[in-house]
């Protein structure tokens, strides 16, 4: 058995001397690689196939996400996902990037999304909608929410007493969407 890295695309063999196996292709008479990992030869039943270095998740309905805030508009938060956690293991993310609409960050009234989240703060949140144009998350759960918050002037982490956010380092205080997880009580 010979083995070597191969990324999508790369050339692993031609049809005459192999049959493709498992995360390869047949373009135009040579067999490719559909995915990164390392290239398995399997002389006795005559296949070439790739053993993926990382299985890839697709994230669904319902997965529990971490991200940090990257951006606060009028309208919506966008994320950047750090982790996916799904049947209570961390996997590999496919997609980086979610929005958190308005709509579906809390179950009371939200006038202004800029003072429940700022950038840099890290959120734990539940996947609401995947599309292949976009995702949504959702924070209006008690455990979903920011998880740890930084103070907007000197940028230390906020300690949280009773139901307001304080910075020990300035003494500046600020309110945010923070979950019942929060780490810094």
């Amino acid at each position: 058995m010979v083995k070597k890295r191969v990324i999508p695309g790369d050339f692993l063999s031609t049809e005459e001397e192999f049959e493709p196996g498992q995360n390869a292709f047949i373009e135009e008479g040579s067999i490719r690689s559909d995915s990164i990992g390392t290239v398995v030869e399997n002389t006795e039943h005559r296949t070439i196939s790739v053993e993926k270095t990382k299985n890839v998740i697709p994230i669904k309905k319902g997965d529990i996400v971490f991200g940090e805030v990257g951006l606060v508009r009028d309208s919506s938060v966008i994320l950047y996902l750090s982790t996916v956690e799904a049947d209570h293991t961390k996997k590999v993310l496919s997609v980086t990037r979610a929005s958190l609409p308005i709509r579906m960050v809390s179950r009371d009234y939200v006038k202004h999304l800029k003072e429940l989240f700022k950038i840099g703060d890290l959120v734990k949140a539940k996947i609401a909608f995947v599309a292949p144009y976009g995702i949504d998350v959702r924070t209006d759960e008690p455990e979903l929410g920011v998880i740890r918050a930084f103070c907007a002037k000197c940028r230390k982490p906020l300690q949280l007493f009773g139901s307001q956010l304080k910075c020990l380092g300035c003494g500046d205080t600020g309110g945010r969407k923070f979950s019942t997880e929060y780490s810094l009580k």
